[in-house]
């Protein structure tokens, strides 16, 4: 459309024909309708990508340990770079393939000195944006560091709000966040003006390869070497030759930020621990046995549990106790899949857990939360995710459990020993072979713990259950106890 307009142009002014500017404005009014489908394209495409991304990102926060200031920024700043960089500078980059190829074959054809003056300046761009790129890169980086300071700072100090109310360290607070927020502007601001200068040392060299095409083309019309309608037509196209390598210049610092963040998405969904097999071979309900287990949380010096060896039976009640920080809630959880030891090995039976795949012990395990989550959707849905209950069975649960809704669609918020029952009961509508259940009683007076305790008596049978807790009724009605001592982990 590009080149027919300017064809049309050229005939319009040498034959001086009025009759042909309909079908120019028609052409530039198809080419606006053709930009808006690629844009809406990309739109789409970038919503396909971030989408992905969110289903990732949310997968593996299930199963890894990651810092407020990294989540915060991943899911927010990175992803909000990525949908700039399908809208300001994909297009041009898609279309530099296609558009450049078009351009110089056409310029050929009709003049073979102008297409070698495009062809002789067309690199210098690129290889400005690449001397610029390293610099850029640099800054970016630093820029990046900042902001995930400033949002692990924020979220730190906002969850800590009420404590540094009643302390009274509000004002230092809010300072701490005043110099982390100058630091990431500054760090921003040094990008953004590195961005600016390479926009401009891009636009100038662009104009001067356009104005030297503009000179050679009228010095040789002075001198009879070139025909007007040839010139006028090449004159009409340099600067849409031009035109991706210059957009994608404005956009440069947005094209730089994408690679450093997919870059970083690349890091953090890959830096996991794979791991390939199934459990269709293991006995159900096994024994799980601990052999030498240490972990550390990452970011800490000390291992929340150094060398743990016991054996929880299969097809039995058993109950891990201790002090606050011996570790229990560390066990349960990579009983549960959820962490992968740092040292030594957790087997399910005779199969050991790092051969078996993280989905297909999920399968096998349900496992209670300390403090279970409440989503912002219906009490029903919150109660029934595992799709293993109907409508007419969950006021039993509610009942055995003694809660009482009045309107199970509603949203409603809950008490903790509402919420730990609400996690219960999603344990046991996953009906699995093994149940990890971690303080299933806390916030409870007698009479509900009794209730819960009845439950997990009652589907107790096949299913090898192991509880973390405090409670001394809980310890009292185990099959098998173990106390796991504070020195065990120091």
């Amino acid at each position: 459309m590009i080149l027919a307009a300017a064809k049309f142009t050229t005939d319009a002014v040498s034959e001086m024909n009025s009759k042909i500017l309909p079908v120019i404005f028609f052409l530039f009014i198809a080419k606006y309708f053709v930009e808006s489908i690629e844009k809406r394209e990309f739109v789409r495409l970038s919503g396909e990508i971030q989408n992905s991304i969110w289903k990732k990102i949310h997968d593996e926060i299930f199963f890894r340990e990651i810092s407020g200031g990294e989540l915060l920024t991943l899911i927010f700043d990175t992803l909000n770079v990525i949908e700039d960089f399908f809208v300001k500078v994909a297009p041009h980059i898609a279309s530099i393939p296609i558009l450049l190829p078009m351009f110089l074959i056409v310029a050929i054809s009709i003049d073979f000195p102008t297409a070698g003056i495009l062809l002789a300046t067309l690199p210098i761009a690129p290889f400005l944006l690449y001397l610029i790129g390293r610099t850029v890169a640099k800054k970016n980086s630093l820029a990046w560091g900042e902001m995930q300071k400033l949002n692990g700072d924020f979220k730190e100090i906002l969850s800590a709000a009420a404590t540094l109310k009643i302390f009274e360290r509000v004002d230092a607070a809010a300072e701490k966040i005043k110099s982390t927020s100058r630091k990431s502007s500054a760090a921003t601001l040094d990008v953004l003006k590195t961005a600016f200068v390479s926009s401009f040392a891009l636009e100038l060299t662009t104009t001067l390869s356009i104005a030297l095409v503009a000179v050679a083309l009228g010095l040789r019309l002075i001198s009879g070497g070139a025909e007007f309608e040839a010139a006028f037509f090449l004159l009409l196209i340099t600067p849409e030759f031009f035109m991706p390598i210059r957009k994608f210049g404005t956009a440069f610092h947005v094209a730089i930020s994408a690679k450093e963040s997919f870059e970083r998405l690349r890091n953090f969904l890959t830096n996991t621990k794979e791991i390939t097999g199934n459990v269709e071979k293991l006995r159900m309900p096994p024994e799980i046995i601990f052999k030498n287990v240490s972990f550390t949380y990452p970011q800490k010096k000390l291992p929340a549990i150094h060398e743990v060896s016991l054996k929880i039976p299969a097809g039995k009640i058993s109950v891990i106790t201790g002090e606050s920080g011996a570790g229990k809630s560390t066990l349960l959880k990579i009983a549960a899949g959820l962490y992968f030891p740092a040292e030594g090995e957790i087997f399910f039976g005779d199969l050991p857990g790092s051969k078996i795949s993280r989905e297909s012990l999920s399968k096998k395990i349900a496992y209670m939360p300390q403090a279970p989550h409440l989503f912002d959707t219906s009490l029903a849905e919150n109660f029934l995710m595992f799709d293993q209950l109907d409508d007419k069975e969950l006021p039993e649960f509610l009942k055995a459990l003694n809660l009482n809704f009045s309107d199970l669609s509603a949203k409603q918020r809950l008490s903790r020993g509402m919420l730990q029952r609400m996690g219960f009961i999603r344990a046991l509508l996953k009906n699995s072979s093994i149940m990890i259940l971690d303080e299933p009683t806390a916030g409870l007076d007698e009479e509900n713990e009794r209730r819960v305790l009845n439950m997990i008596k009652k589907f107790s049978f096949r299913r090898t259950i192991l509880i973390a807790s405090h409670r001394p009724a809980v310890t009292k009605f185990a099959d098998f106890v173990i106390n796991l001592e504070v020195e065990s982990v120091n």
